[in-house]
């Protein structure tokens, strides 16, 4: 009497256990085939592990074997100049075409974009057809009344680990028109809101922070520059100086800016220096400057600068370890008083240095990252690699807390391949000296989207997390959003 029913338990049961993966669509993206191109080999991987990560969604699981899929993409990327074209057909594994989509680019850079854009269009179908054929050929199963039914354990129910700083009351704004790529935070205002500044590659946001995020004034720079850093000092009048860094024909053209009253008003411009604003030791936030030189990209020493109308001086030098420049160092102290350095360097480990410049300890695991890059025209790489630019790329902020605690940012994606970069997800970790190495304090569960900035507001004791939720297309400007979380 009892067999029936166990069979129809242990039968729901395996129903109702995995229904994330036996609902997905399982997808395995095959070769591309390349055409017009030099470094054939390179762009099949690039576009290939492109269209897989685009493709991953709620919907479509991205598998690593043609064993596993139920469907299978191919396509041919067509490159006549500068133009190309990225063409690809999903079938099932025993040759049904299922879906067919195609997008164009009109230079090299549109290829990151255009390869998301392919992905959605697939996406669409694959679903529709998958939605279509499952509500055709599901039957229903009817359980007879007296049957009882036996429920999965609580155990076999996953739930996501918390981790870092709790808040049940996390702030996240809504959704931000432009994927910017840097974060700066400006003053306190009267009933408790706050200014904060974004930067995309050309334009400039000034934003109200409350409630609810309200924007109040932006300006849109010349396309012949590009932003590559933004950073804030409040001055002791209680005005905001916004410190924008701009390259502009292979060397820095940087520009302040100040609110006067709803607008952005322009101080001082075309200011030969690379700015970062920093608390070094964790102390009061000061500007800092490093020049250009004609060969190197960050020339002599980082020095403690202030501004006097149009004209910046510099002040205290600072000796710059190896790798150091104004964008990947940050000093701090130890329990005994001993200052240290510590830097990302290009290939992302966090290093930390003695006062003799000397290398004490190095990161297991990689940190910082980003896409935010500038060009420089370079004849050595010329007669290397043949291309008359460089890219630079920038890196995650780094801060220190008045505890002597790194608090910096890491980005993880699926893959970063020459100057080609694609991250997808991304946290803030805090680490402390622990007297021979730095250990992990806490950090952030990862979000859900690339992480371009962040800042650490120890005032207020909040975490302000960047994220872009849509990347900028051929004629669009992306989306951003803000995430507040409280530190517990």
């Amino acid at each position: 009497m009892c067999k029936p029913i166990f069979l129809m338990a242990a039968l729901l049961i395996s129903l109702t256990a995995a229904p994330s993966f036996a609902d997905q669509i399982r997808l395995y993206v095959s070769g591309i085939e390349t055409v017009g191109v030099s470094n054939k080999d390179e762009m099949k991987v690039v576009v290939q592990t492109l269209l897989a990560s685009r493709l991953n969604s709620a919907g479509i699981a991205s598998v690593e074997s043609l064993a596993e899929a139920d469907v299978v993409v191919s396509g041919t990327y067509i490159s006549t100049g500068r133009l190309f074209s990225v063409d690809a057909v999903a079938k099932t594994t025993a040759g049904k075409t299922l879906a067919r989509a195609f997008v164009q680019g009109e230079k090299p850079d549109d290829l990151i974009p255009s390869v998301g854009a392919l992905a959605e269009k697939l996406s669409s179908q694959l679903v529709k057809v998958y939605s279509r054929d499952k509500a055709v050929a599901t039957p229903a199963i009817e359980i007879p009344h007296n049957t009882s039914v036996v429920t999965a354990p609580v155990s076999d129910f996953i739930k996501p680990q918390t981790e870092g700083p709790r808040s049940s009351s996390d702030w996240v704004s809504p959704r931000l028109t432009g994927a910017a790529n840097l974060m700066a935070l400006g003053a306190t205002l009267p009933g408790g809101s706050r200014q904060i500044f974004l930067a995309e590659s050309h334009r400039l946001a000034y934003y109200r922070q409350s409630a609810d995020m309200k924007l109040v004034a932006e300006v849109e720079l010349s396309p012949a520059g590009k932003i590559i850093s933004l950073d804030t000092l409040q001055g002791s009048d209680g005005s905001v100086d916004i410190y924008v860094t701009i390259i502009r024909r292979n060397e820095p053209a940087s520009q302040v800016w100040q609110v006067k009253g709803d607008k952005l008003v322009l101080v001082a411009d075309k200011l030969a220096y690379f700015f970062r604003t920093a608390n070094l030791f964790g102390a009061q936030k000061k500007l800092y400057a490093q020049a250009m030189g004609r060969n190197e990209d960050f020339y002599g020493t980082v020095a403690e600068a202030s501004r006097s109308g149009s004209s910046i001086i510099l002040k205290t030098k600072i000796a710059m370890p190896r790798f150091g420049t104004i964008y990947s160092f940050n000093q701090f102290r130890d329990r005994d008083g001993k200052a240290f350095t510590t830097v990302i360097n290009p290939d992302g480990y966090l290093i930390v240095y003695d006062q003799q410049l000397k290398e004490l300890w190095r990161s297991n695991d990689k940190f910082g990252g980003s896409e935010l890059y500038f060009q420089k025209e370079d004849d050595l790489n010329m007669r290397l690699t043949g291309e008359l630019t460089r890219w630079i790329f920038m890196n995650q902020r780094m801060q220190v807390s008045s505890k002597g605690e790194i608090v910096v940012g890491k980005n993880d994606g699926f893959w970063v391949l020459g100057n080609s970069r694609s991250y997808k997800r991304g946290a803030v970790y805090c680490l402390a000296w622990n007297g021979s190495s730095l250990e992990e304090k806490w950090r952030t569960r990862d979000t859900q989207n690339y992480m371009p900035d962040f800042f650490y507001d120890e005032a207020h004791n909040e975490l302000l997390l960047l994220q872009t939720v849509q990347r900028p297309g051929l004629s669009e400007r992306g989306a951003s959003s803000l995430t507040i979380k409280k530190v517990e």
